[in-house]
């Protein structure tokens, strides 16, 4: 693994560590925001051990979540099919989360770091090995 994308699995680490301690505390709001993040940074780490970089010099979140459904998972089929649509899933929680009136429910908070934790897991496991 690059060095660059490792930096990124170690952010997405930290964050979803972060989406935990969050969800045992009750903070489900933070666990949304926190667990976007891990699976967005994981996809990110993902898409530059397979030599896919944005334009520019910045990760924007409508093109990692395009790239990574379209080449990472329909294409190369690096990452499994049951992962398309988690990153605008994850998404649109955050954006309840951090934006709209209503909070993130318990079981929402339960799924949302569920659906991160094997988002990252499945990144680990492609990254370890590459």
């Amino acid at each position: 693994m690059r060095a660059l994308s490792a930096r990124y699995l170690a952010k997405s680490r930290e964050c979803l560590a972060s989406a935990d301690a969050d969800l045992a505390a009750g903070r489900h709001n933070s666990v949304a925001n926190r667990a976007y993040y891990a699976a967005f940074q994981a996809a990110i780490a993902l898409l530059i051990e397979n030599d896919v970089r944005p334009r520019r010099s910045s990760w924007e979140h409508k093109f990692v979540m395009s790239q990574f459904s379209a080449k990472l998972v329909r294409r190369r089929k690096i990452i499994p099919s049951e992962h398309r649509g988690v990153l605008e899933r994850l998404l649109e929680s955050r954006v309840t989360a951090d934006y709209r009136s209503q909070s993130v429910s318990t079981a929402d908070a339960r799924r949302i770091v569920r659906e991160a934790s094997a988002l990252v897991g499945e990144a680990e496991r492609a990254l370890e090995g590459s």
